[in-house]
């Protein structure tokens, strides 16, 4: 099991997340649960269910709404998560509506276009009377990140629906400080940080013109030479997808700190920003990248790295069951190592 993250959870439908759990499980959660006549028992009570919710996702395969929508395997009925910026209406005036007896059944809604995938929006409602505290409202208004959980209602070509169990935000792993929000970009690593790239001057940006030098550069060729930089001897001839990985123990670090690094070079025959659809062509390297025992995945491209990519790579670095930091290399910044570390281009 990888590192987890704990929960803030602003909205958290009870019955339905209790059916996630096994006997056992659910006998075990109500010995933890706090007396009710503790002053403090709804607070008690719930971090006992948002620590539940933490393992179980720790322990659970439950797949990425994101990818499972890249992949083309996303289904009606399906369990999945979901992180990003999501747009929310109307929890402020439904939960006053709850509260003050005027409507104990009023509804929020939510939506999001994919960061993924902009052609493609999430959308769904939720009773705000399954709201989990009085600054649940302001958490969920206007626009912000947060991590869902929920059943897939509907599949379109546009449009997908969401039926929530759990909104919240994730406490990062990662981060010691207290401003530990998994909604920063805590888990993104650039290449700047790298010790092995301490020589490369990140400032500035090569110029188109200068970019295109790379269009002659055989991807084997910058595979071997990353690997004698980052200092890793073993580069196996492998076959199939396999030839455009490089897997690094412990010779990459950051702040001196070694990590296991896995590295997809993705050359694309035509010399173009890198989309999600070139991932689609091969995703089972992506796939290889994020099951790999790794506690890095990079993905270096010859030219620039489109944000849906980004975001794609995020999802799946950010696993509940094994979180990962992640890192793209553009062909502009491999430029910038290639040249700073004396090889020819």
């Amino acid at each position: 099991m990888g590192q987890s993250s704990g929960l803030d959870a602003w909205f958290l439908h009870e019955k339905l997340v209790c059916n996630l759990f096994a006997d056992d499980q659910l006998a075990n959660l109500a010995q933890r649960m706090p007396d009710k006549s503790h002053p403090l028992y709804e607070t008690f009570r719930m971090d006992v269910l948002e620590k539940s919710v933490t393992d179980y996702l720790s322990n659970s395969e439950i797949p990425s709404l994101a990818i499972e929508q890249q992949r083309g395997t996303l289904r009606a009925g399906q369990l999945v998560w979901l992180e990003q910026a999501i747009s929310f209406k109307g929890a402020g005036a439904s939960w006053t509506a709850v509260r003050t007896g005027k409507d104990t059944a009023a509804r929020a809604g939510f939506t999001a276009r994919l960061d993924t995938n902009n052609d493609v929006r999430v959308k769904g409602d939720y009773s705000a009377s399954r709201l989990t505290c009085s600054s649940a409202p302001g958490q969920l208004s206007g626009t912000n990140r947060q991590f869902l959980l929920g059943y897939v209602t509907g599949v379109e070509a546009t449009e997908i629906g969401l039926r929530p169990l759990v909104r919240a935000r994730r406490w990062d792993p990662m981060r010691s400080n207290e401003a530990g929000w998994l909604g920063g970009n805590s888990t993104r690593v650039w290449p700047s940080m790298i010790d092995q790239f301490s020589h490369v001057d990140f400032r500035g940006r090569p110029s188109r013109s200068e970019l295109e030098l790379l269009k002659g550069v055989p991807q084997e060729a910058v595979r071997q030479a990353f690997a004698e930089i980052l200092g890793e001897p073993d580069v196996p001839q492998a076959s199939g997808s396999e030839q455009l990985v490089l897997w690094i123990q412990n010779r990459l670090s950051i702040e001196g700190s070694p990590l296991r690094a896995a590295v997809a070079f993705k050359w694309p025959a035509k010399f173009s920003p890198m989309t999600t659809a070139d991932l689609r062509e091969n995703v089972n390297q992506v796939d290889m990248l994020s099951e790999a025992a790794t506690d890095l995945i990079v993905m270096q491209h010859c030219h620039a790295i489109t944000a849906p990519v980004v975001n794609l790579l995020k999802a799946y670095a950010g696993d509940p069951r094994n979180f990962r930091k992640y890192m793209t290399i553009d062909g502009y910044d491999t430029l910038k190592i290639l040249r700073s570390s004396n090889f020819q281009v």
